[in-house]
């Protein structure tokens, strides 16, 4: 069971960069600075990333 939660957890994160990307990437064609959104989308980035890992993980243990 902890493992499905494992599982979970990263398809969480991953959607939730994902989400977070494409709302900065809306935000930049509508126009908006996103000089002060950098650091936001780097974070962003690193969930997803997380995200990916523990999906794999998850695959490659099962």
């Amino acid at each position: 069971m902890r493992r499905k939660w494992q599982l979970i957890a990263s398809v969480f994160q991953l959607t939730v960069g994902l989400a977070a990307i494409l709302a900065a990437i809306i935000a930049l064609i509508g126009g908006e600075n996103m000089s002060k959104w950098i650091v936001t989308v780097l974070l962003s980035a690193a969930y997803v990333v997380l995200g990916i890992i523990g999906i794999m993980d998850y695959k490659s243990n099962k």
